[in-house]
């Protein structure tokens, strides 16, 4: 087959377009995949049209992490075959400089080294039939265990990159079993997704937020572990750092605290909150969307020994690390994971996926896109 179906940006001011274009072909170091399923973010439709300014060079094929089978190799790969079922992960790297990276079909980095890799091979995504990929971006799933043995879905599977995100940075500052994980927000997807994740490495988990409702479902998605403890987030940051403290059930404080602040938060009240919360060596990981500078309390970092950690994505050793918490059972997809409704659009119904995508809120509802 020649060609395919794929959405194409032409303008960040026009929607997006279904059109008929040349089916990309792997050279040495790539594969094409079939796209089966790739998630839609709440945020994709400010991605495309620039209200969130992420660099994108136009024409091109938007796109967000996936599942897809292998369609074909590149001459010079020796595990990846026709058929697999596989996971594409999105963080593009330069071979020559793995410090440099895009985010394929929605964030070229900003920077020249990394615009490069937009420009080049790496500008057309997954919201199309089929995509091509570097063979290191794309990881095998073990079809028979996860859909078969476990009984995934596609859909299901296309959980594993809202896992990993928070994974890579909960691994980052090497969260042990034992250990008390605070989570703030843990009402938002990737906050939801964290308090999987780190259950599933044998944390403690405080899971903290403002909306009631959704800390209730998460009180109840994880009834099981007995490890999880809820707050209820106040304006007042002395007061939601004594709560952290309590339910941690450690008069000297948390191991590790994971920020997830969206955009809309202006301040760093939560953050004084974490460094206040946490024991003397405690670890801060900051992962959310916050746009602005931050503020905390100088002495208690120092006097304290607080480590204060930034996490972009995630690293290969986590996916494969993921992944085998996946094919194990010991991370859960799924409805196990909280997830009550997917919705499902083809390519030319893109226009009220996105809809539905902005309409999200927390970990609850999925949106992908279904070629």
């Amino acid at each position: 087959m020649a060609t395919h179906k794929a959405l194409v940006l032409r303008s960040r001011d026009k929607p997006l377009t279904l059109e008929t274009v040349p089916r990309p072909i792997a050279k040495a170091g790539q594969a094409v995949v079939r796209i089966l399923a790739a998630d839609i973010v709440p945020y994709m439709s400010q991605v495309l049209d620039g209200s969130l300014p992420y660099p994108l060079s136009v024409p091109m094929t938007p796109g967000s992490a996936a599942i897809g089978r292998v369609q074909e190799v590149g001459p010079d790969a020796v595990k990846l075959t026709p058929g697999q079922l596989v996971f594409c992960n999105i963080t593009i790297c330069a071979r020559d400089n793995p410090n440099v990276s895009i985010l394929y079909g929605m964030h070229g980095g900003g920077y020249p080294a990394a615009q490069k890799l937009m420009d080049g091979e790496w500008r057309d995504a997954t919201y199309a039939e089929y995509a091509r990929f570097p063979l290191e971006n794309l990881y095998p799933l073990n079809e028979d265990v996860l859909l078969n043995r476990l009984g995934y879905t596609v859909s299901d599977l296309c959980l594993i990159p809202t896992c990993l995100v928070p994974f890579g940075g909960l691994s980052e500052v090497d969260v042990r079993p034992g250990e008390v994980v605070i989570v703030a927000p843990a009402t938002g997807k990737f906050g939801g997704a964290a308090v999987a994740v780190a259950l599933a490495m044998g944390a403690t988990v405080v899971a903290a937020g403002r909306n009631t409702t959704a800390l209730a479902a998460l009180e109840t998605t994880h009834a099981s572990t007995g490890r999880l403890r809820t707050v209820t987030l106040t304006e007042d940051a002395a007061s939601n750092a004594e709560a952290f403290k309590t339910a941690a059930g450690n008069p000297e404080g948390a191991d590790v605290y994971i920020d997830f602040s969206p955009p809309a938060i202006k301040d760093s009240s939560l953050l004084v909150a974490a460094v206040k919360a946490l024991r003397p060596f405690g670890r801060l990981v900051v992962m959310g969307g916050h746009s602005g500078e931050i503020s905390v309390p100088y002495f208690d970092i120092m006097i304290k020994s607080i480590r204060i950690q930034g996490r972009f994505m995630y690293a290969r050793q986590h996916v494969l690390q993921l992944i085998q918490m996946a094919e194990s059972g010991l991370l859960q997809l799924g409805s196990k994971l909280g997830i009550k409704e997917t919705q499902e659009f083809g390519l030319e119904s893109f226009d009220d996926a996105l809809q539905a995508a902005g309409e999200l809120s927390g970990l609850a509802s999925q949106v992908l896109l279904k070629p």
